[in-house]
């Protein structure tokens, strides 16, 4: 029996290193789309641990306003790909409705609407208001740092801190780099009053991240809270304090590329 021609092992030859050119192509681009995908996704977490660390500061930044005194304070955000903007508005009441003929009324209406200011890479929600920094992304909602109002037996204090546009509109910005501009606009002298004065307190939070909102405040023990309808945390305090401090602190926020 005769072998093959010097032709037909040509053909093979050839044959064969196509084949085996093929397989190490195909094993080079399936690595390589993998590692791609692991290098995209761990420069888009990288993105957003920077963007809550500038969320952070920016939080101390308005707590230096509303709690240190300082009258203004800038905070420059790296945005890459993401906006910037003041949100829709959350409205925080807290009031009083047990209110007897003569007794003060200062907690009958004592309603803030406050504008959050949010980043949004398209996947993942950063948002800052009142002090409260919130993360919201597909894997579901977290409190990265909390509001810190202060409740006690002897002296209960409630901040508000009542951040809204500089100019009076939605503002919105999407730049490699933002300078969030935060000026003192108003402070509204706290209000104290003596034992048994206040003694059915209500916190009450509007708000379309109000799961977030129940998930923050229903971890305090001085609080019953529950939700109210679709977008409404209510919050009661349980024992009423010798001593209420309501306070607020109006800040205009201005965005700049």
């Amino acid at each position: 029996m005769s072998g093959p021609v010097d032709g037909e092992r040509g053909v093979s030859d050839i044959v064969g290193f196509v084949m085996v050119f093929g397989m190490i192509a195909t094993v080079v681009a399936i690595v390589s789309l993998s590692g791609l995908a692991g290098l995209e996704a761990a420069r888009d977490a990288q993105q957003t641990d920077n963007a809550v660390r500038a969320m952070e500061v920016l939080s101390d930044n308005m707590g230096d306003i509303a709690e240190r005194g300082a009258p203004s304070r800038a905070t420059e955000i790296s945005l890459e790909d993401a906006s910037l903007s003041l949100g829709e508005e959350t409205v925080v009441t807290v009031r009083d409705p047990d209110r007897g003929p003569g007794d003060p009324s200062f907690l009958e209406n004592r309603t803030h609407k406050i504008h959050p200011i949010v980043y949004d890479d398209g996947d993942t929600e950063l948002v800052y208001v009142m002090g409260a920094i919130f993360r919201d992304d597909p894997r579901g909602g977290t409190v990265v740092q909390s509001w810190s109002p202060v409740f006690d037996e002897e002296r209960t204090m409630i901040p508000v801190v009542t951040t809204v546009s500089a100019t009076d509109t939605r503002q919105q910005l999407q730049s490699s780099t933002v300078l969030v501009r935060a000026r003192a606009n108003e402070r509204l002298v706290p209000v104290a009053d003596d034992e048994g004065t206040y003694d059915d307190v209500w916190i009450n939070v509007t708000s379309d991240r109000s799961d977030l909102w129940l998930k923050m405040l229903g971890r305090d023990p001085a609080l019953t809270c529950s939700p109210s309808g679709t977008d409404t945390v209510t919050c009661h305090l349980d024992d009423p304090p010798e001593q209420l401090y309501v306070t607020e602190v109006r800040i205009a926020v201005e965005l700049k590329p």
